[in-house]
């Protein structure tokens, strides 16, 4: 997180930030949604029972991180906005 931040401003580059839910609460969630921030055309998904591992690991939880993926790519190639 503070390495993406340390880039400061996206401009207009599509952003999705996905963050696990397990086991998180507010003080967790705050930084996140200011890491979506950086860039005006970005998206913040929590994906509900998440871990970090089964953002990779399970069927359903990883295909939230290729639905984000997906998602970003026709905004690059349109220079268009993020489907939300």
């Amino acid at each position: 997180m503070e390495q993406a931040a340390s880039h400061g401003d996206f401009g207009d580059k599509p952003l999705v930030v996905l963050t696990a839910d397990s086991g998180s609460d507010a003080a967790w969630l705050a930084p996140k949604d200011d890491m979506a921030t950086l860039s005006t055309n970005s998206v913040h998904r929590v994906i509900d029972g998440a871990t970090h591992e089964s953002l990779i690991s399970d069927e359903e939880d990883a295909a939230a991180t290729t639905q984000a993926i997906l998602d970003v790519v026709p905004s690059v190639r349109s220079a268009g906005p993020l489907v939300r």
